[in-house]
């Protein structure tokens, strides 16, 4: 595994948590909808709970572009478009023009991507998941402030670091982000993502690593499989 502290990309992510079937069937595509009208949107995934006690049933995981992440002291900048290779943003099989104006959104459920970890053959994106067998561990995190200190050990509060030393070999972790909410109205102040690409196959495991995770009172933990992905729509994909 290596640390993505300083992608090529910014990106941002928006999450929003649905606690039963009537609330997704109601409000789920219509969300999903503006996200994929928004210029900077990339791809959004729907995770529905492998939990019989999850507080959130289902969670909407959506993926925005914000720019060229050229420093830690400037995450967003304005993109060059005369930088060498960095005018095409490829998404999974589609291409997206660099030339988007860049944007950082803040609005409730919209997180910054402070950090990625992700094995040495993982580009950062597409977030997409490459194999159907695929679960994703959210752990959630609220806290009184937001400190530059707390979100340098995050790998140790958030149980990161417990994740790459124990969990199972057989999961096949791929990558695990760190979030920070952009707004003091949403009821988590972090998030950590973490996906493993075998974990269908090997749901016991999964099942039992998650609930080592909640036994250590690392934030609210939930297990999640992918119920159904969706991209921008195809006249707004291609150069």
């Amino acid at each position: 595994m290596h640390t993505m502290s300083k992608p090529s990309f910014a990106v941002q992510a928006k999450f929003k948590f649905y606690t039963d079937e009537e609330s997704l069937a109601g409000e789920w595509k219509h969300a999903a909808k503006c996200n994929a009208s928004q210029i900077t949107f990339l791809e959004g995934i729907l995770l529905k709970t492998l939990d019989h006690n999850s507080p959130f049933l289902y969670v909407d995981y959506s993926v925005f572009y914000g720019g060229i992440r050229t420093s830690d002291n400037a995450t967003f900048q304005e993109l060059n478009t005369s930088l060498p290779g960095n005018n095409v943003l490829r998404v999974q099989n589609h291409q997206y023009s660099t030339d988007i104006p860049p944007k950082r959104v803040s609005e409730p459920g919209c997180y910054d991507e402070l950090e990625c970890i992700a094995r040495n053959d993982v580009s950062q994106l597409p977030r997409t998941p490459v194999s159907k067998d695929s679960v994703y561990i959210l752990s959630s995190f609220r806290a009184t402030e937001q400190t530059q200190n707390l979100e340098k050990i995050w790998k140790i509060w958030s149980g990161a670091n417990y994740i790459l030393w124990k969990c199972p070999k057989q999961l096949n972790i791929r990558r695990i982000t760190f979030l920070r909410t952009t707004t003091c109205t949403d009821p988590f102040s972090y998030l950590v993502l973490c996906e493993c690409e075998e974990g269908l196959n090997f749901l016991n495991h999964a099942k039992e690593f998650s609930d080592r995770l909640r036994q250590r009172w690392c934030g609210l933990v939930g297990l999640y499989k992918v119920e159904r992905y969706y991209i921008p729509p195809k006249e707004r994909r291609t150069i």
